[in-house]
């Protein structure tokens, strides 16, 4: 699961990257941010994982490290969402 955040997070953050080294950054700028934000989001989601940290289990706050991970991801995944569809826009609308 943590695996697949990370991968997931570090795909996201650098989609803009690609716009910038593609060209097609322009009037983009809001929408490659919420994707950005979205894989930031996801790698937070990763670092709340309760497998990775010890202290969670130490401190029984293993249901907080859980509904981190969860209450993360859905954001991310709202964030990545908006992004998408902005970046479809921009792209469908520029000529």
């Amino acid at each position: 699961m943590v695996e697949g955040l990370i991968t997931l997070g570090i795909a996201t953050v650098l989609v803009p990257v690609f716009f910038k080294y593609a060209g097609m950054e322009k009037n983009m700028e809001r929408a490659l941010g919420f994707l950005a934000g979205g894989g930031v989001l996801f790698l937070l989601a990763a670092a709340f994982s309760a497998s990775n940290l010890s202290f969670w289990g130490y401190a029984n706050l293993t249901n907080v490290a859980t509904n981190g991970t969860y209450l993360f991801e859905i954001v991310g995944w709202i964030f990545v969402l908006v992004g998408a569809l902005l970046t479809s826009i921009r792209m469908l609308s520029s000529k």
